[in-house]
């Protein structure tokens, strides 16, 4: 029984085309596991994303309300500022009033004596 070269070389050429395969199994097999696993780490990626976002939506919403108050209280500080100007200018009309009623007061003092000195000139 003469094996002839086509048979031999048809024998090498499964054996290499076997080993080819097998390491390309393996290879597949090892490419599909690093893409899962970059896979996983994407999603992992993804969620830690998806945290972060609602974090920048909470403390964009804090900042919002922030600024409203901040805006009221600004509204209160200038009602506040606009009611003691207000005090203030009633303030100062108080005390023109008392420095003119103080000015007729030693006006009525000086009559007043005027008038003691007369009755004491007459009644003595």
């Amino acid at each position: 029984m003469p094996v002839d070269a086509k048979t031999i070389a048809e024998a090498v050429k499964e054996a290499i085309l076997g080993e080819l395969r097998e390491e390309f199994k393996e290879f597949k097999a090892e490419v599909r596991g690093q893409l899962e696993g970059f896979s996983k780490a994407i999603e992992g990626m993804k969620m830690a994303m998806d945290a972060m976002n609602k974090r920048m939506d909470t403390i964009e919403k804090r900042m919002d309300s922030i600024e409203r108050r901040l805006g009221n209280l600004e509204m209160r500080v200038d009602e506040l500022n606009r009611r003691v100007d207000d005090v203030f200018k009633e303030l100062t009309e108080i005390k023109a009033d008392l420095k003119e009623m103080k000015a007729r007061d030693e006006i009525i003092k000086d009559i007043l004596k005027r008038i003691q000195k007369l009755e004491e000139k007459v009644f003595a």
